[in-house]
């Protein structure tokens, strides 16, 4: 009887460890989908794609297309490119349609590269994840300069 007992508990212990497993490789797919996502919408604002762009973020504060494409266009920052675009990436999934993505973000500025850490909510809407329209406008610079960057010399 003991001998059962003790396979018993080595059995149920096992069962809890794949599906921790599975559950861990589940969350870490969806955090590399996450990622891809907003690394795909930082490249079509670094593109000059602000149509594409737009169908990418979430609307908010009534902004039309119109109004937008114009401020994107206009604004002194756009996403670097390539390692500078995103380091020390975090991401927190809530559930099968919220996250937060947490990182250090890079900005080429005209003068150099800008860097700032931000979090970003994300909402999974029609397969992809996107951002809040107001934190695109917000990175973008027009207007004010956001707190925290550092500048870099090219």
């Amino acid at each position: 009887m003991k001998r059962f007992m003790l396979t018993l508990i080595a059995l149920l212990v096992l069962h809890g460890q794949i599906g921790l497993s599975n559950a861990v490789a589940a969350g870490n797919a969806v955090s590399s989908e996450v990622r891809k996502d907003v690394e795909r919408t930082l490249d079509l604002w670094r593109e000059g794609r602000y149509e594409d762009l737009y169908h990418r973020v979430i609307e908010s504060g009534g902004h039309t297309k119109e109004y937008f494409i114009s401020y994107l266009a206009a604004a002194p920052r756009r996403p670097s490119c390539c390692w500078e675009k995103m380091q020390e990436v975090r991401v927190t999934v809530k559930d099968e349609r919220r996250a937060t993505l947490k990182a250090k973000f890079g900005f080429d500025t005209g003068t150099g590269v800008e860097f700032m850490t931000r979090g970003l909510k994300l909402e999974k809407d029609d397969g992809i994840w996107k951002i809040q329209m107001s934190e695109v406008l917000s990175l973008s610079g027009k207007g004010k300069k956001v707190s925290g960057g550092k500048k870099k010399s090219n």
